[in-house]
């Protein structure tokens, strides 16, 4: 027997093992030896198939080429020269993830932090960044974003930055470094001087790392800044602002960033030079106190001052004043300041100029004028002396001065009986010099005053008085009656008495103080008047016409009124004041006899009584007289009250239709029947005497008004009302219509003063009586006619609709109303499409209705084509329509079926049902296509139904047939494995099947398979958190005939629920079956840890920090193993945001409100909350939005939350602020003149908001002087203007501010403006009234200058100029004045004018000099005007007039008096 030998192959290895070098891309399996073996083969797979395989003799190999981020699958394969094993199980090699590339960094030069980007490592789970410097600063950190920022690089430095990739095991090779520059370090040793000569600021410092250039900047306290640019370490700046304390600070920079700035240093520039230069003279030491505005920078001042002839004077100080003294008298001086610190001093001021004290003058002679009380002096002239000013001064204090640029000068205006000290001083613009020595002078004596003549009216004597006059030795007393009559007396004393007065006559009375010097001091004159004269030939009467009394008399010499008095019987009198021969009683009572009597009177005395004359006065009217109807007869009543010495009485009545009744009566009253309706008429009640039978009341009487006729009644359909008519009757103010139901049981009314009215709310389905009544005041007519109206039918009541859904057809129905004829249906569909019916009953249907749609039904009731108000109005349906074009797919994965139609009009659901002949149902509802039908069986026919349906209907269905798939496989399990993300499905299999197709079917309808010729296959990559349908077929045809039927599994998902009010989340997963605990950590992005240990499947976290993002790790544990961690990430509540602002636009009441960033924010919610709890909303994405709708006036309250999408933060701090109002515009200024004053009317627009004040500040300078500052604030406003006084020649800012409860606005754009000019001054003229020259003081901010002639009712224009003088001729001093004038008005005039010295007159004795003066000018007599007994003339001023004597003519018939 032949023997074979043979080996069998190579036993399968074993104990497979892998090892990595992950960084090195290097790999390596080791086995175990196999018998049989002469060689192996190592297969590598890779997940994207890429393959390696290394052929060894050993029990190990090596691979380095296998790639980056892969994991590989390991097979070993036993070998010999014929056969080789089967391959042997599997290890796995996870290699290193691959190298991060495409590095992008950037640096934001203001946070000074570095962000680094790359692109992805697939496999990588984070990656550590490395920032690292040639001097060996180093800075990492991990991220597992592929981005990254840095915060902790040093200043100055080049970084090189590398990314590397981790997972699980490995971690890759650095990536290629980038470099990242930072930021320049802040330069050191900052120093600064001034050179004081070129005013250069000069600065150094010490260079820093990283800079290529630097900045220096000098900054001021006030902001501004100064800055100069270098490449070195020095740098200067010309023209540094003077006197400033400038903090120098230097900038480093590079091309991409400015460094820190550097430590400060302080650098003081030259003093500025000194301004606002003044120099006050003090005139009583003569020494000049020199003032100045402070110069930034300055610590002491020097003060150099030198006159015109050379000689100097100066002070030092550190104040802002000094004093320069020994100055010589008369000498003109000019002054400069120069500023200084410890190293340099300022340019000198502008010089000032400056004069000092004038020298004292010496007088020369003083002499006294008697007839104008003033002294003539003159003196030597005084170096620096510009005018003089002489002083008369008295023992009691009494001053007389005046002031001249000339050496001589008149002190005018004594006081009489005094003797005055005469002194001279010698002045410029600010000094005046010592006073020179003293000069007695006595004055004349004073008038005498207080004269005071009496009249005794007794004996027509006057007794006159006075007070003693100051410098008087005797008195003459003096009266001249103005028809040539004398009287006179002499005395030491103060009274003399004044004899043989005429009755009647005015005398004028004067008293003359005489001394030894001068007799000219006349008192002022008195006027007398003599007792007036007996009235002559009285005589009285009676005017029956007006029932008066008039009394006439001859006229009393000496009389200006007249009193008469009439004394009646029964002790009552009256009294009549006149200034003419006539009076007329008015007021004496009727009935009675008066005894009359007339005195005559002036202003002092009364005459005796005339002799008395006697009367009767007339009836008298009679009193209380009333009428008033009798509604109900037509009579009228008229009654009186009963009167004295009245015989009887007579009423007449006439009516404008010209019908007359009267009636007569001895009592009290009387009637008047039958008066005609609607007459007004005319009543007179005569009381009769026999002699002046004119004693008459007069009043009227409205009859009553007459009835309406002619009434018609309407009915308005649509209104349901009764327009009522009728004809207009007589007496009539207004009407009354009234209608009443038969039954009484509903009034209403209406009036008018028309002939129409309409009765409204009148009640459906009655029929109502109209009448109407006439009305006046007190009565109301008898009714009239009635008239009838029936009202329109009731609406129907209780409609009821019924769908007839099948008939396609509805019923309406509604409660019986026999008031209407008929009824009428009308329905309104959703198309505007109407449908009607009628009927007489309580129904009515309509049909052939379309399918799907909606009618609005109402029902009105008909009477004689009246119809009723609708009824209210009731919704129904028509069944929808058949769906169409329905159809159905099925799906052999989850045995169901999808089932789509178009849509039905008026559908509102959708109800799909499916059915099999065994019985199974299944069915789904829906509002639209398409619905799912799930869970079908195997192999069956199904009919489908679908049906529409709304509220009232269902359609009819429409239908159609599906036969789902055969399952010849009945039995398949599927589990899921612990950790994993794999499906395990097993089945029983079937001969002669090699190949069978598992898919699994998602809720979101996603497909995934596997195939497998055994009875089991592995489902790959499910997503957790998924219901999956599962089958098993042996073709991609799932419907084949051999199929399993749908299997269900559901893989678990990890569900985070933020918690938002508590900061924190709760956790849940799919629960293990293996698992006896869980870990579950979350960490926040800013290192915050939390973490909590559970045996069941969820975990709440609390107290997490805000707006942070925490990733979430779980872990599963067993008895004997721990799973892989699961991940996940959420975001936590957003931070609550800070740092609020608003700004708020009055102008759009708006408010643009802003915060700093919340962590974790995505979105903001602003809110503006009111004191009366009304708010207003915005949101953004970005850290500022508006708000809009603010109400003028409103205070609110603004904050705002933060949300990341899910979590609101909570709202931060209130920030509280008002919508204040706008400051106002449009601002005028108006000047106008009130008395001797200017006043500003400030006016502007009102601003549109509730409650608003406003407040008015202006500011000026007086006269144009920057050292007479005026600030005028208002007080709080409700109107728009304010006035105000303001001074002359000023120029002013004028702003107003707006506020109210809610804030105040900034001030309005301020007005400028310059008020009127100050009236010219030191007005004189030269030459003579013929031809003279007018010349004036300028007067500040005046444009022009206008001379006026007033010596007219109006003034007139003698000239018109710009400049400082004008031409005149016809000139009169006494009648001219000058104004100034601008763009703001015309200034106060000035009438003081002064004129050459004239001749000086000597003292004269009164007795030479009354009549000195023969060539006086006729004085011009301007006004003579009337107001009662007294008589008023004004005249011209006449020159060199001492007294005025006036001329009244008063011109008689018989005779004429002067």
């Amino acid at each position: 027997m032949q023997q074979f030998t043979f080996t069998s192959g190579p036993c399968v290895p074993e104990h497979v093992q892998s090892f990595i070098q992950c960084e090195n891309s290097l790999g390596a399996a080791s086995w175990a030896k196999s018998d049989g073996a002469e060689s192996y083969m190592a297969i590598a797979v890779g997940q994207d198939q890429h393959t390696h395989m290394c052929t060894t003799n050993t029990t190990s190999c090596i691979w380095d080429d296998l790639h980056c981020g892969e994991q590989y699958t390991v097979h070993i394969i036993a070998n010999d020269y014929l056969c080789s094993s089967m391959p042997s199980n599997s290890t796995s090699i996870q290699m290193a993830p691959c190298i991060p590339q495409n590095l992008k960094s950037s640096l934001n030069c203001t946070m000074k932090v570095g962000s680094l980007s790359w692109n992805a490592s697939d496999t990588a789970e984070f990656y550590i960044v490395t920032a690292e410097t040639n001097s060996g600063h180093k800075v990492q950190l991990s991220t597992n974003e592929t981005w990254t920022f840095i915060s902790e690089f040093l200043c100055g430095q080049k970084y090189f930055l590398s990314v590397q990739a981790v997972d699980s095991v490995c971690t890759s090779l650095p990536s290629q470094p980038i470099m990242l520059e930072s930021e320049p370090c802040p330069p050191t040793g900052v120093t600064s001087f001034m050179n004081c000569l070129s005013n250069i600021a000069v600065v150094s410092w010490t260079g820093s790392a990283g800079a290529q250039f630097y900045t220096a900047i000098l900054a001021q306290e006030d902001g501004q800044s100064r800055s100069c640019w270098s490449d070195s370490t020095q740098c200067g700046m010309p023209g540094v602002q003077c006197g400033q304390n400038y903090t120098v600070t230097v900038v480093a920079s590079n091309e991409k960033c400015n460094s820190d700035p550097s430590e400060a240093d302080t650098l003081q520039s030259v003093p500025c030079t000194p301004t606002d230069v003044d120099v006050t003279i003090d005139c009583s030491n003569n020494q000049g106190l020199v003032s100045w505005s402070s110069s930034d920078g300055a610590l002491s001042y020097k003060v150099t001052a030198q006159s015109s002839q050379g000689v100097m004077s100066s002070c030092e100080s550190t104040n802002l004043m000094c004093t320069l003294t020994n100055l010589t008298c008369g000498q003109d001086f000019s002054v400069q300041v120069v500023a200084q610190d410890d190293i340099c001093s300022s340019l000198p001021s502008q010089a000032t100029e400056f004069k000092s004290v004038p020298c004292t003058p010496n007088i020369g002679s003083v002499v006294l004028d008697c007839y104008t009380n003033s002294a003539l002096l003159d003196w030597a002239y005084a170096e620096g002396a510009l005018n003089y000013t002489a002083t008369a001064r008295t023992s009691s204090g009494h001053v007389s001065s005046c002031t001249t640029n000339f050496t001589n000068c008149e002190l005018k205006d004594l006081q009489c009986g005094q003797i005055y000290d005469v002194v001279t001083v010698a002045s410029n613009e600010e000094c005046s010099s010592p006073p020179s020595t003293q000069l007695p002078v006595e004055s004349v004596p004073c008038p005498p005053e207080n004269v005071v003549p009496v009249v005794d009216c007794s004996t027509n004597t006057a007794l006159v008085e006075w007070q003693a006059s100051t410098g008087a030795d005797s008195y003459i007393v003096q009266a001249f009656g103005v028809e040539e009559d004398e009287s006179q007396c002499e005395t030491d004393s103060e009274s003399c008495v004044l004899t043989d007065l005429m009755c009647g006559f005015t005398y004028n009375i004067s008293v003359i103080a005489i001394n030894t010097v001068c007799n000219v001091s006349r008192s002022d004159m008195k006027q007398l008047q003599a007792v007036p004269c007996v009235p002559q030939q009285v005589e009285a009467r009676v005017v029956c016409e007006s029932g008066a009394v008039a009394v006439s008399w001859e006229s009393s010499k000496g009389a200006s009124s007249y009193t008469t008095v009439a004394k009646g019987n029964g002790g009552y009198a009256s009294m009549c004041n006149s200034n003419v021969t006539t009076c007329l009683f008015n007021d004496l009572l009727c009935g009675l006899n008066y005894s009359i009597t007339v005195r005559a009177s002036d202003e002092t005395c009364s005459s005796a009584r005339s002799s008395a004359v006697e009367l009767n006065t007339v009836p008298c009217i009679p009193q209380n007289v009333t009428a008033e109807m009798v509604c109900s007869n037509d009579t009228g009543v008229v009654s009186w009250e009963e009167e004295e010495g009245v015989s009887s009485y007579m009423v007449r009545a006439f009516g404008p239709d010209g019908h007359k009744i009267q009636c007569n009566s001895t009592t009290t009253s009387c009637m008047l029947p039958n008066m005609h309706c609607g007459q007004l008429y005319n009543l007179t009640l005569t009381a009769q005497d026999g002699e002046c039978d004119n004693s008459r009341a007069y009043l009227n009487l409205q009859s009553v008004p007459c009835r309406p006729t002619n009434v018609k009644a309407s009915l308005r359909c649509h209104s349901n009302s009764a327009a009522v008519t009728w004809e207009r009757a007589s007496g009539a103010l207004s009407y009354l219509a009234v209608g009443v139901t038969e039954d009484g049981s509903n009034k209403t009314e209406c009036n008018n003063t028309m002939t129409h009215c309409d009765l409204i709310n009148l009640q459906c389905g009655k029929t109502y009586n109209v009448s109407v009544f006439s009305q006046d005041e007190s009565c109301s007519s008898v009714e009239s006619d009635k008239a009838y109206v029936r009202t329109a039918p009731c609406p129907p009541q209780d409609v009821a609709i019924k769908a007839e859904c099948d008939d396609g057809a509805m019923a309406v129905s509604w409660s019986p109303n026999p008031d209407a004829q008929h009824f009428h249906v009308a329905a309104l569909s959703n198309t505007r499409a109407r449908l009607y019916c009628n009927s007489s009953g309580t129904g009515c249907t309509i049909s052939d209705l379309p399918c799907g749609q909606h009618y609005n039904v109402t029902v009105l009731s008909v009477r004689d084509g009246c119809e009723s108000m609708p009824s209210a109005v009731v919704e129904t349906s028509t069944a929808p329509c058949v769906p169409r074009n329905a159809q159905g797919r099925l799906d052999c994965i989850s045995n169901s079926a999808w089932v789509t139609w178009d849509v039905s009009e008026g559908a509102l659901s959708y109800y799909v049902m499916a059915g099999e002949v065994g019985g199974h149902n299944a069915n789904c509802t829906t509002t639209s296509s398409p619905c799912n039908i799930p869970d079908l069986k195997c192999g069956t026919i199904y009919t489908f139904h679908v049906t529409a349906v709304n509220k009232h209907c269902r359609s009819n269905h429409t239908t159609f047939e599906l036969q789902t798939g055969p399952c010849a496989l009945t039995s398949i399990n599927a589990s899921t494995q612990c950790n994993s993300d794999k499906i395990l499905v097993e089945w029983e299999m079937k001969n002669d099947t090699p190949l069978y197709v598992v898919t699994a079917e998602g809720q979101d309808q996603t497909l995934i398979s596997c195939n497998s010729s055994s009875n089991s296959c592995e489902l790959s990559d499910t997503r957790c958190g998924m219901h999956y349908s599962i089958i098993v077929s042996t073709s991609s045809d799932k419907c084949s005939s051999l199929r399993s039927p749908p299997k269900k599994i559901k893989t678990d998902n990890v569900t985070v629920a933020a918690s938002c009010e508590e900061n924190g989340a709760t956790v849940t997963w799919g629960h293990s079956p293996v698992a006896t605990s869980y870990l579950l950590t979350a960490t926040g992005r800013d290192g915050h840890v939390a973490s909590c240990n559970t045996s069941v499947n969820n975990c709440t976290l609390a107290d997490l920090h805000c707006g942070q993002k925490y990733n979430l790790s779980i872990t599963a544990s067993g008895d004997n193993c721990t799973s892989k961690p699961r991940t996940s990430s959420f975001e936590t509540v957003p931070c609550e945001p800070s740092d609020l602002a608003v700004d708020i636009d009055c102008k759009t009441n708006s408010a643009m409100l802003s915060w700093g960033a919340s962590e974790g924010a995505v979105e903001y919610f602003g809110c503006a909350q009111s004191m009366n709890g009304d708010a207003l909303y915005c949101n953004s994405t970005v850290p500022f939005c508006s708000l809009t709708g603010l109400g003028c006036g409103d205070i609110y309250n603004f904050s705002v939350e933060a949300s990341n999408g899910v979590c609101n933060s909570s709202f931060s701090s209130p920030l509280q602020a008002g919508a204040a109002p706008c400051a106002p515009t449009a601002l005028n200024v108006r000047m106008q003149r009130i008395g001797k004053a200017h006043w500003a009317m400030m006016s502007w627009d009102t601003v549109n908001c509730s409650d608003v004040e406003y407040l008015v500040e202006i500011t000026g300078r007086i006269q144009n002087n920057p050292q007479t500052q005026m600030q005028i604030s208002s007080y709080w406003l409700p109107r728009a203007y304010f006035e105000t006084p303001m001074p002359c020649s000023t120029p002013y800012n004028f702003t107003v501010r707006s506020g109210n409860s809610a804030g105040v606005s900034k001030p309005s754009s301020p007005l400028t403006g310059v008020t009127v000019p100050c009236a010219p001054q030191n007005v004189k003229y030269t030459g003579d009234r013929a031809s003279a020259v007018l010349s004036w003081n300028q007067s500040l901010l005046a444009t022009r200058y206008t001379v006026y002639n007033v010596s007219g009712a109006a003034r007139v224009k003698l000239c018109n100029t710009t400049g400082l003088s004008c031409q005149l001729t016809n000139f009169d001093p006494n009648t001219t004045e000058v104004t100034a004038s601008n763009a703001a008005g015309e200034s106060i005039p000035n009438r003081d004018i002064t004129g050459p010295v004239g001749a000086r007159r000597k003292r004269h004795l009164w007795a030479s000099g009354t009549y000195a003066h023969n060539n006086l000018e006729i004085p011009k007599v301007l006004t003579v005007t009337v107001s009662g007994v007294c008589l008023n003339v004004t005249w011209m001023r006449v020159k060199d007039a001492t007294e005025y004597t006036v001329i009244i003519e008063e011109k008689q018939t018989d005779q004429s008096a002067t």
